[in-house]
Protein backbone atom coordinates (compact mmCIF):
# COMPACT_ATOMS: atom_id res chain seq x y z
CA UNK A 1 0.00 0.00 0.00
CA UNK A 2 2.86 2.45 0.93
CA UNK A 3 4.46 1.94 -2.33
CA UNK A 4 1.29 2.82 -4.56
CA UNK A 5 1.01 6.27 -2.29
CA UNK A 6 4.68 6.62 -3.07
CA UNK A 7 4.30 6.04 -6.74
CA UNK A 8 1.10 8.27 -7.06
CA UNK A 9 2.89 10.75 -5.65
CA UNK A 10 5.74 10.29 -7.94
CA UNK A 11 3.26 10.37 -10.74
CA UNK A 12 2.33 13.47 -9.15
CA UNK A 13 5.05 15.62 -9.06
CA UNK A 14 6.16 14.59 -12.94
CA UNK A 15 2.65 16.25 -14.02
CA UNK A 16 3.12 18.97 -11.83
CA UNK A 17 6.98 19.82 -13.37
CA UNK A 18 5.77 19.23 -17.18
CA UNK A 19 2.92 21.95 -16.30
CA UNK A 20 5.51 24.42 -14.90
CA UNK A 21 8.11 23.70 -17.81
CA UNK A 22 5.02 24.65 -20.26
CA UNK A 23 4.25 27.97 -18.63
CA UNK A 24 1.37 26.77 -16.45
CA UNK A 25 -0.63 25.92 -19.70
CA UNK A 26 -2.03 22.38 -20.24
CA UNK A 27 -0.89 21.38 -23.95
CA UNK A 28 -3.30 21.83 -26.51
CA UNK A 29 -5.55 19.19 -27.65
CA UNK A 30 -3.74 17.71 -30.97
CA UNK A 31 -5.82 18.77 -34.00
CA UNK A 32 -6.34 16.07 -36.88
CA UNK A 33 -3.92 16.40 -40.28
CA UNK A 34 -5.30 17.50 -43.20
CA UNK A 35 -4.49 16.26 -46.73
CA UNK A 36 -1.90 18.49 -48.35
CA UNK A 37 -3.00 20.52 -50.95
CA UNK A 38 -1.80 21.86 -54.39
CA UNK A 39 0.27 25.35 -53.58
CA UNK A 40 -2.47 28.16 -55.40
CA UNK A 41 -1.79 29.55 -58.42
CA UNK A 42 -3.71 32.58 -57.87
CA UNK A 43 -4.07 35.15 -55.20
CA UNK A 44 -5.61 34.03 -52.01
CA UNK A 45 -9.12 34.48 -51.37
CA UNK A 46 -8.65 37.04 -48.46
CA UNK A 47 -10.17 36.48 -45.12
CA UNK A 48 -13.27 37.90 -44.36
CA UNK A 49 -13.22 41.28 -42.84
CA UNK A 50 -13.76 41.38 -39.21
CA UNK A 51 -17.14 43.21 -38.39
CA UNK A 52 -16.66 47.06 -37.87
CA UNK A 53 -17.29 48.08 -33.70
CA UNK A 54 -21.38 49.09 -33.67
CA UNK A 55 -21.23 53.13 -32.20
CA UNK A 56 -22.49 52.55 -28.39
CA UNK A 57 -21.73 56.43 -28.07
CA UNK A 58 -23.83 59.24 -28.80
CA UNK A 59 -22.39 60.58 -32.34
CA UNK A 60 -23.35 63.71 -34.03
CA UNK A 61 -22.77 63.26 -37.73
CA UNK A 62 -22.32 65.73 -39.90
CA UNK A 63 -24.09 65.46 -43.88
CA UNK A 64 -23.42 67.56 -46.87
CA UNK A 65 -26.69 68.11 -48.69
CA UNK A 66 -27.41 70.56 -51.58
CA UNK A 67 -30.40 72.26 -51.85
CA UNK A 68 -32.38 69.78 -54.25
CA UNK A 69 -31.95 67.05 -51.73
CA UNK A 70 -32.62 69.19 -48.18
CA UNK A 71 -34.48 68.59 -45.13
CA UNK A 72 -34.87 72.46 -44.87
CA UNK A 73 -36.60 73.11 -48.87
CA UNK A 74 -40.16 73.86 -47.60
CA UNK A 75 -41.57 71.83 -49.97
CA UNK A 76 -43.16 68.21 -50.03
CA UNK A 77 -39.71 66.35 -51.03
CA UNK A 78 -38.00 68.59 -48.11
CA UNK A 79 -40.60 67.71 -45.26
CA UNK A 80 -40.68 64.12 -45.99
CA UNK A 81 -37.26 63.87 -45.91
CA UNK A 82 -36.99 65.87 -42.34
CA UNK A 83 -39.77 62.97 -41.18
CA UNK A 84 -37.44 60.25 -42.69
CA UNK A 85 -34.27 62.01 -40.86
CA UNK A 86 -36.50 62.25 -37.86
CA UNK A 87 -37.58 58.94 -37.95
CA UNK A 88 -33.45 57.79 -38.40
CA UNK A 89 -32.81 59.32 -35.14
CA UNK A 90 -35.48 58.01 -32.91
CA UNK A 91 -34.75 54.13 -33.99
CA UNK A 92 -30.86 55.31 -33.41
CA UNK A 93 -31.48 57.61 -30.06
CA UNK A 94 -27.59 57.64 -29.66
CA UNK A 95 -27.14 59.33 -33.26
CA UNK A 96 -27.84 62.85 -34.07
CA UNK A 97 -27.35 64.49 -37.24
CA UNK A 98 -25.78 68.22 -37.88
CA UNK A 99 -26.70 69.32 -41.77
CA UNK A 100 -24.75 71.89 -43.57
CA UNK A 101 -25.64 72.95 -47.31
CA UNK A 102 -23.62 73.38 -50.13
CA UNK A 103 -23.35 74.46 -54.13
CA UNK A 104 -23.97 70.87 -56.03
CA UNK A 105 -21.07 72.10 -58.54
CA UNK A 106 -17.91 74.86 -58.71
CA UNK A 107 -15.91 76.88 -56.56
CA UNK A 108 -17.58 76.08 -52.89
CA UNK A 109 -19.66 73.03 -54.47
CA UNK A 110 -19.90 69.40 -52.98
CA UNK A 111 -16.35 68.10 -54.53
CA UNK A 112 -14.37 71.49 -54.62
CA UNK A 113 -15.11 71.81 -50.63
CA UNK A 114 -14.18 68.08 -50.41
CA UNK A 115 -10.89 68.77 -51.65
CA UNK A 116 -10.30 72.25 -50.25
CA UNK A 117 -11.13 70.41 -46.77
CA UNK A 118 -9.14 67.46 -46.94
CA UNK A 119 -6.54 69.43 -47.70
CA UNK A 120 -6.50 71.97 -45.30
CA UNK A 121 -8.58 70.71 -42.34
CA UNK A 122 -9.30 67.46 -42.74
CA UNK A 123 -10.83 66.95 -39.55
CA UNK A 124 -13.84 68.96 -40.53
CA UNK A 125 -14.52 66.55 -43.48
CA UNK A 126 -18.30 65.65 -43.39
CA UNK A 127 -19.32 62.08 -42.55
CA UNK A 128 -21.84 61.60 -45.13
CA UNK A 129 -22.07 63.62 -48.17
CA UNK A 130 -24.42 64.06 -51.61
CA UNK A 131 -22.42 64.40 -54.92
CA UNK A 132 -22.99 64.15 -58.35
CA UNK A 133 -22.17 60.30 -59.44
CA UNK A 134 -20.14 61.64 -62.20
CA UNK A 135 -17.69 63.28 -59.47
CA UNK A 136 -17.30 60.20 -57.54
CA UNK A 137 -13.99 58.94 -59.74
CA UNK A 138 -12.38 62.71 -58.94
CA UNK A 139 -12.93 62.38 -54.80
CA UNK A 140 -12.25 58.81 -55.18
CA UNK A 141 -9.15 59.27 -56.55
CA UNK A 142 -8.20 62.33 -54.08
CA UNK A 143 -8.99 59.57 -51.60
CA UNK A 144 -11.62 62.11 -49.92
CA UNK A 145 -14.05 59.64 -49.94
CA UNK A 146 -14.54 55.93 -48.40
CA UNK A 147 -14.74 52.32 -49.87
CA UNK A 148 -18.14 50.66 -49.17
CA UNK A 149 -17.91 47.40 -50.48
CA UNK A 150 -17.19 45.44 -46.70
CA UNK A 151 -19.71 48.16 -45.40
CA UNK A 152 -22.85 48.14 -47.01
CA UNK A 153 -25.15 45.00 -47.01
CA UNK A 154 -25.03 42.72 -50.14
CA UNK A 155 -28.93 43.05 -50.22
CA UNK A 156 -28.55 46.83 -50.78
CA UNK A 157 -25.61 45.97 -53.67
CA UNK A 158 -27.50 43.46 -55.66
CA UNK A 159 -30.77 45.39 -55.38
CA UNK A 160 -29.31 48.63 -57.53
CA UNK A 161 -30.25 48.45 -60.74
CA UNK A 162 -26.76 48.13 -63.05
CA UNK A 163 -25.91 51.28 -64.12
CA UNK A 164 -26.24 52.55 -60.53
CA UNK A 165 -24.00 49.76 -59.26
CA UNK A 166 -21.25 50.97 -62.14
CA UNK A 167 -21.85 54.39 -61.44
CA UNK A 168 -20.69 54.08 -57.72
CA UNK A 169 -17.70 51.97 -58.79
CA UNK A 170 -14.22 52.94 -59.02
CA UNK A 171 -11.54 50.92 -60.37
CA UNK A 172 -13.35 47.85 -59.16
CA UNK A 173 -14.56 49.47 -55.15
CA UNK A 174 -17.90 50.40 -54.24
CA UNK A 175 -17.17 54.02 -53.40
CA UNK A 176 -20.95 55.83 -53.75
CA UNK A 177 -24.55 54.67 -53.34
CA UNK A 178 -26.61 56.83 -56.20
CA UNK A 179 -30.08 57.32 -54.49
CA UNK A 180 -32.09 58.97 -57.51
CA UNK A 181 -31.67 59.06 -61.40
CA UNK A 182 -32.99 60.55 -64.07
CA UNK A 183 -33.29 59.21 -68.00
CA UNK A 184 -34.51 60.61 -71.07
CA UNK A 185 -37.17 58.62 -73.28
CA UNK A 186 -39.67 58.87 -76.38
CA UNK A 187 -42.59 60.74 -76.04
CA UNK A 188 -44.91 61.12 -79.42
CA UNK A 189 -48.45 62.88 -80.06
CA UNK A 190 -50.78 60.00 -80.66
CA UNK A 191 -53.14 62.00 -83.17
CA UNK A 192 -49.65 61.92 -85.23
CA UNK A 193 -48.21 58.64 -84.49
CA UNK A 194 -50.18 55.70 -84.23
CA UNK A 195 -47.31 53.20 -82.77
CA UNK A 196 -44.34 54.62 -81.47
CA UNK A 197 -41.21 53.21 -83.48
CA UNK A 198 -38.45 51.06 -82.05
CA UNK A 199 -35.67 51.21 -84.61
CA UNK A 200 -33.97 53.59 -86.76
CA UNK A 201 -35.90 52.41 -90.00
CA UNK A 202 -39.00 52.38 -88.51
CA UNK A 203 -38.52 56.48 -87.70
CA UNK A 204 -37.44 56.93 -91.52
CA UNK A 205 -40.21 54.82 -92.37
CA UNK A 206 -42.97 57.04 -91.15
CA UNK A 207 -43.48 61.05 -91.61
CA UNK A 208 -43.53 62.56 -87.74
CA UNK A 209 -40.88 64.73 -87.45
CA UNK A 210 -38.44 63.60 -84.28
CA UNK A 211 -36.70 66.45 -82.32
CA UNK A 212 -33.57 65.50 -79.93
CA UNK A 213 -30.40 68.41 -78.16
CA UNK A 214 -27.69 67.90 -81.49
CA UNK A 215 -26.27 70.99 -80.25
CA UNK A 216 -24.31 69.93 -77.81
CA UNK A 217 -23.19 71.47 -74.17
CA UNK A 218 -19.92 73.36 -73.42
CA UNK A 219 -18.92 71.64 -76.10
CA UNK A 220 -19.51 68.29 -75.10
CA UNK A 221 -22.12 65.65 -77.24
CA UNK A 222 -25.48 65.62 -76.10
CA UNK A 223 -26.88 62.50 -74.18
CA UNK A 224 -29.30 61.53 -77.52
CA UNK A 225 -26.18 60.61 -79.40
CA UNK A 226 -24.61 58.90 -76.45
CA UNK A 227 -27.20 56.72 -76.12
CA UNK A 228 -27.63 55.72 -79.70
CA UNK A 229 -23.83 55.11 -79.90
CA UNK A 230 -23.71 53.14 -76.61
CA UNK A 231 -26.45 51.04 -77.75
CA UNK A 232 -24.29 49.42 -80.45
CA UNK A 233 -21.87 48.43 -78.13
CA UNK A 234 -19.80 51.31 -79.45
CA UNK A 235 -16.47 52.11 -76.20
CA UNK A 236 -15.56 56.08 -75.54
CA UNK A 237 -12.19 54.45 -73.27
CA UNK A 238 -9.89 51.81 -73.82
CA UNK A 239 -8.77 48.96 -71.87
CA UNK A 240 -6.31 51.71 -70.70
CA UNK A 241 -8.84 53.87 -69.94
CA UNK A 242 -7.19 56.44 -72.85
CA UNK A 243 -9.95 58.05 -75.04
CA UNK A 244 -11.18 55.42 -77.89
CA UNK A 245 -13.60 55.74 -80.45
CA UNK A 246 -15.31 52.15 -82.61
CA UNK A 247 -15.14 54.03 -86.21
CA UNK A 248 -17.75 51.88 -87.57
CA UNK A 249 -20.41 52.06 -85.35
CA UNK A 250 -20.02 55.77 -85.14
CA UNK A 251 -20.35 56.29 -88.62
CA UNK A 252 -23.59 53.71 -88.29
CA UNK A 253 -25.31 56.69 -85.59
CA UNK A 254 -23.99 59.66 -88.05
CA UNK A 255 -25.69 57.67 -91.02
CA UNK A 256 -29.31 57.71 -89.10
CA UNK A 257 -28.55 61.28 -88.56
CA UNK A 258 -27.59 61.83 -92.06
CA UNK A 259 -30.86 59.95 -93.59
CA UNK A 260 -33.44 61.72 -90.93
CA UNK A 261 -31.82 65.12 -92.26
CA UNK A 262 -32.36 64.31 -95.71
CA UNK A 263 -35.55 62.75 -95.44
CA UNK A 264 -37.00 66.09 -93.28
CA UNK A 265 -37.55 63.41 -90.32
CA UNK A 266 -34.81 65.29 -88.64
CA UNK A 267 -34.83 68.88 -88.42
CA UNK A 268 -31.75 70.59 -88.63
CA UNK A 269 -33.15 73.39 -86.00
CA UNK A 270 -31.70 70.33 -83.93
CA UNK A 271 -28.21 71.88 -83.76
CA UNK A 272 -29.94 74.75 -81.86
CA UNK A 273 -31.23 72.28 -79.24
CA UNK A 274 -28.51 72.20 -76.66
CA UNK A 275 -30.70 70.46 -73.66
CA UNK A 276 -34.14 68.54 -73.32
CA UNK A 277 -35.39 71.94 -71.86
CA UNK A 278 -35.08 73.50 -75.28
CA UNK A 279 -37.42 70.23 -77.01
CA UNK A 280 -40.02 70.65 -74.63
CA UNK A 281 -42.06 73.72 -75.96
CA UNK A 282 -41.82 72.45 -79.23
CA UNK A 283 -43.11 68.87 -79.03
CA UNK A 284 -45.90 70.65 -76.91
CA UNK A 285 -46.51 73.80 -79.49
CA UNK A 286 -46.86 70.67 -82.25
CA UNK A 287 -43.65 71.77 -84.12
CA UNK A 288 -42.32 68.13 -83.47
CA UNK A 289 -44.57 65.22 -83.31
CA UNK A 290 -41.69 62.87 -81.83
CA UNK A 291 -39.12 63.92 -78.84
CA UNK A 292 -36.66 63.03 -76.42
CA UNK A 293 -37.97 63.97 -72.93
CA UNK A 294 -36.23 63.84 -69.43
CA UNK A 295 -38.21 61.56 -66.85
CA UNK A 296 -38.28 64.49 -64.95
CA UNK A 297 -40.41 66.85 -66.58
CA UNK A 298 -42.86 63.67 -68.21
CA UNK A 299 -43.64 62.90 -64.20
CA UNK A 300 -43.83 66.87 -63.56
CA UNK A 301 -46.43 67.08 -66.77
CA UNK A 302 -47.66 63.95 -67.93
CA UNK A 303 -51.02 64.55 -65.76
CA UNK A 304 -51.67 67.98 -68.07
CA UNK A 305 -50.80 66.08 -71.52
CA UNK A 306 -53.18 65.15 -73.56
CA UNK A 307 -52.57 62.65 -76.65
CA UNK A 308 -49.25 62.07 -75.61
CA UNK A 309 -47.73 58.81 -75.14
CA UNK A 310 -44.28 57.34 -74.02
CA UNK A 311 -41.89 54.99 -75.33
CA UNK A 312 -38.46 54.02 -75.51
CA UNK A 313 -36.36 55.43 -77.37
CA UNK A 314 -35.64 54.11 -80.59
CA UNK A 315 -32.43 52.47 -81.48
CA UNK A 316 -30.75 50.78 -84.40
CA UNK A 317 -32.20 47.40 -83.46
CA UNK A 318 -34.70 48.78 -80.74
CA UNK A 319 -32.64 48.00 -77.67
CA UNK A 320 -33.33 49.44 -74.97
CA UNK A 321 -31.19 52.42 -74.06
CA UNK A 322 -31.12 55.52 -71.98
CA UNK A 323 -28.80 57.45 -69.93
CA UNK A 324 -28.81 57.44 -66.06
CA UNK A 325 -27.94 60.33 -64.55
CA UNK A 326 -27.88 60.26 -60.56
CA UNK A 327 -26.55 61.32 -57.19
CA UNK A 328 -24.73 59.83 -54.76
CA UNK A 329 -24.46 59.08 -51.19
CA UNK A 330 -20.90 58.95 -50.21
CA UNK A 331 -18.42 58.79 -47.16
CA UNK A 332 -15.87 60.39 -46.23
CA UNK A 333 -14.76 60.03 -42.63
CA UNK A 334 -11.90 57.64 -41.93
CA UNK A 335 -13.18 57.21 -38.61
CA UNK A 336 -14.32 53.38 -38.04
CA UNK A 337 -16.86 54.09 -36.11
CA UNK A 338 -18.40 56.92 -37.77
CA UNK A 339 -18.42 54.81 -40.48
CA UNK A 340 -20.57 52.65 -39.50
CA UNK A 341 -23.06 55.45 -38.09
CA UNK A 342 -22.86 57.04 -41.76
CA UNK A 343 -23.80 53.74 -43.37
CA UNK A 344 -26.78 52.95 -40.68
CA UNK A 345 -28.39 56.52 -42.04
CA UNK A 346 -27.00 55.79 -45.83
CA UNK A 347 -29.03 52.32 -45.58
CA UNK A 348 -31.49 53.98 -43.80
CA UNK A 349 -31.95 56.75 -46.69
CA UNK A 350 -32.41 54.27 -49.32
CA UNK A 351 -34.24 51.91 -47.57
CA UNK A 352 -36.85 51.00 -50.66
CA UNK A 353 -39.34 52.75 -49.03
CA UNK A 354 -38.01 55.80 -48.18
CA UNK A 355 -35.75 55.61 -51.72
CA UNK A 356 -39.26 55.31 -53.76
CA UNK A 357 -41.18 57.87 -51.47
CA UNK A 358 -38.60 60.76 -51.43
CA UNK A 359 -37.95 60.37 -55.42
CA UNK A 360 -41.58 60.17 -56.63
CA UNK A 361 -42.49 63.53 -54.71
CA UNK A 362 -39.36 65.14 -55.34
CA UNK A 363 -39.72 64.16 -59.37
CA UNK A 364 -37.20 61.76 -59.78
CA UNK A 365 -36.27 57.40 -60.23
CA UNK A 366 -35.32 55.36 -57.48
CA UNK A 367 -32.54 53.29 -57.88
CA UNK A 368 -33.66 50.10 -56.00
CA UNK A 369 -35.17 47.67 -57.95
CA UNK A 370 -37.57 46.71 -55.14
CA UNK A 371 -38.19 50.66 -54.53
CA UNK A 372 -41.08 50.33 -57.21
CA UNK A 373 -42.96 47.77 -55.05
CA UNK A 374 -43.34 50.96 -52.87
CA UNK A 375 -44.26 53.57 -56.27
CA UNK A 376 -47.52 54.60 -57.86
CA UNK A 377 -48.29 51.43 -59.93
CA UNK A 378 -49.22 52.27 -63.86
CA UNK A 379 -48.46 51.98 -67.21
CA UNK A 380 -45.58 54.45 -66.68
CA UNK A 381 -44.44 53.07 -63.56
CA UNK A 382 -43.47 49.18 -65.70
CA UNK A 383 -42.52 50.97 -68.16
CA UNK A 384 -39.42 53.33 -66.05
CA UNK A 385 -38.14 50.16 -64.41
CA UNK A 386 -37.76 48.27 -67.91
CA UNK A 387 -35.63 51.56 -68.66
CA UNK A 388 -33.45 51.48 -65.98
CA UNK A 389 -32.43 48.23 -66.07
CA UNK A 390 -31.26 48.73 -69.75
CA UNK A 391 -29.90 52.31 -68.88
CA UNK A 392 -26.08 52.84 -69.39
CA UNK A 393 -24.07 54.94 -66.08
CA UNK A 394 -23.55 58.51 -67.69
CA UNK A 395 -19.76 58.57 -68.69
CA UNK A 396 -16.85 61.19 -66.55
CA UNK A 397 -13.50 61.98 -66.11
CA UNK A 398 -11.34 64.28 -68.26
CA UNK A 399 -10.38 61.26 -71.04
CA UNK A 400 -14.14 61.28 -71.60
CA UNK A 401 -14.66 64.56 -72.28
CA UNK A 402 -11.87 64.58 -75.36
CA UNK A 403 -14.14 61.86 -76.57
CA UNK A 404 -17.06 64.37 -76.64
CA UNK A 405 -15.60 67.37 -77.93
CA UNK A 406 -14.58 65.15 -81.19
CA UNK A 407 -18.14 63.49 -81.41
CA UNK A 408 -19.91 67.42 -81.17
CA UNK A 409 -17.91 68.43 -84.26
CA UNK A 410 -18.76 64.83 -86.10
CA UNK A 411 -22.61 65.86 -85.18
CA UNK A 412 -22.41 69.35 -86.45
CA UNK A 413 -19.92 68.25 -89.49
CA UNK A 414 -22.62 65.76 -91.00
CA UNK A 415 -25.83 67.33 -89.76
CA UNK A 416 -24.87 70.71 -91.40
CA UNK A 417 -23.69 68.45 -95.10
CA UNK A 418 -20.11 69.40 -94.48
CA UNK A 419 -18.73 65.79 -94.78
CA UNK A 420 -20.49 62.40 -95.05
CA UNK A 421 -20.93 60.38 -91.87
CA UNK A 422 -18.02 57.66 -92.94
CA UNK A 423 -15.24 60.54 -93.50
CA UNK A 424 -17.04 62.16 -89.83
CA UNK A 425 -16.27 59.21 -88.51
CA UNK A 426 -12.67 58.60 -89.91
CA UNK A 427 -11.76 62.14 -89.26
CA UNK A 428 -12.98 61.98 -85.23
CA UNK A 429 -10.53 58.84 -84.57
CA UNK A 430 -7.88 60.02 -86.84
CA UNK A 431 -8.14 63.94 -84.29
CA UNK A 432 -8.70 61.63 -80.57
CA UNK A 433 -5.64 59.86 -81.53
CA UNK A 434 -3.53 62.46 -82.61
CA UNK A 435 -4.77 64.53 -79.54
CA UNK A 436 -2.90 61.51 -77.50
CA UNK A 437 0.12 60.77 -79.71
CA UNK A 438 3.15 60.34 -77.41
Amino acid sequence: MASRRMLSLITSLCLLLLIGASGCRPSPTPQPRRAPTATPTSTPTPLPTPAPPTPTSAITLTLWVTESFSPAREDASGQLLARQLDAFTRAHPNISIERALKKPYGKGGILDFLLTTSAAVPALLPDLVTIDSTELREAAEAEVIQPLDELVSDELQRDLFPFARKAGRFQGRLVGIPFRADIQHLVYNANEVEKPPLTWDEVLAGKATYIFPAGGRNGLVNDAFLIQYLALGGRLLDENGQPALDEGKLAEVLEFYARGRRMGIIPLSVLGLRSLEDCWPLYLSGKAAMSNVSSQRYLADRKLLENTGFSTIPTRDGNVATLGRSWALAIATKDPVRRVAAVQLMEWLLEPQNNAAWNQTAGHLPTRRTAFDFWEKDDYAAFLKRELEGAYPYPSGPAYEEVAKVLQRAVQEVLTGEITPQEAAARAVVALEQSYAP
